[in-house]
């Protein structure tokens, strides 16, 4: 699968003509050191020592690696009951979380972002849960523009379990599933705190695990401020609650059984 390596834009957020051209051309941004880690150092803790306590991971110096063991009959939604995560949606609904700023800093007006956040698991040795090339869009009523913004929680090896990005395939709009874009894909080496931001009609997918590490996410998706929320669409009963990347946030759970309101 040939991989094509993100440019940091970090340069341009100075100059939101340039961004916004960026943006406009390829359907994503992606900055290094977005996020101050401390900021979201107790969901990245959490989640880690959830997996832990399952007995899927381990840490050590190098990060959150799998243990290799069967993947428990645990409650997946635990994952998204995280206190640091409650906490952090709370951050978000106050207008006090860390990650609107740079939103807005980078798309150049006041962004919203939508409540509640999710952490999102790749995890080795699942092949069949490694997220197919889909668009988000498809599962929503489209009205606005909005973005996903995908931050990295613990380190991300260039190609190893990160997001796959069809660059420019948002211009598209909405395409059929048997039309999604599946032979270049970008992506990066990303460390904690770094950050995706992409458009919902853009083509991605999860890259797979090539080492025993486990790759954790956090997302959120947002608009500009004057920009209806959407209902969720029943276009594509597989598309639920944006989509296909949500068995990554119920990582246990049955990938037909995903609840609409999960």
């Amino acid at each position: 699968m040939p991989l094509i390596s993100l440019e940091d834009v970090g340069a341009l957020l100075d100059d939101p003509s340039a961004l916004a051209a960026r943006h406009q051309q390829q359907g994503c941004l992606f900055l290094r050191a977005a996020i101050d880690p401390a900021a979201i150092a107790d969901v990245a803790d959490q989640a880690a020592a959830l997996l832990e306590r399952w007995g899927v991971a381990r840490r050590d110096e190098g990060g959150v690696r799998a243990t290799g063991a069967t993947a428990p009959f645990a409650d997946p939604a635990e994952l998204q009951g995280l206190p640091a995560l409650a906490a952090l949606a709370d951050q978000i609904a106050a207008g006090t979380d860390p990650i609107a700023p740079v939103a807005a800093r980078a798309f150049g007006c006041p962004m919203a972002l939508w409540p509640g956040a999710r952490v999102h698991l790749a995890l080795p040795g699942y092949p069949e849960r490694i997220t197919p090339a889909h668009q988000d869009s498809r599962a929503l009523d489209w009205i606005g523009d909005y973005r996903r913004f995908w931050i990295a929680l613990d380190e991300i090896p260039f190609g190893d379990g990160g997001l796959g990005l069809a660059a420019g395939s948002h211009r598209y709009r909405r395409l059929r599933m048997d039309e999604l874009i599946d032979d270049k894909w970008s992506t990066a080496a990303m460390s904690t705190g770094d950050l995706l931001a992409f458009d919902l009609n853009l083509v991605h997918r999860s890259l797979p695990t090539t080492s025993d590490r486990i790759r954790i996410a956090l997302t959120v998706v947002g608009s500009a401020q004057w920009d209806p929320r959407p209902s969720v669409a029943a276009e594509d009963a597989s598309q639920l609650q944006l989509g296909l990347c949500e068995q990554e946030a119920f990582p246990f759970a049955d990938p037909e059984g995903l609840a609409p309101d999960a």
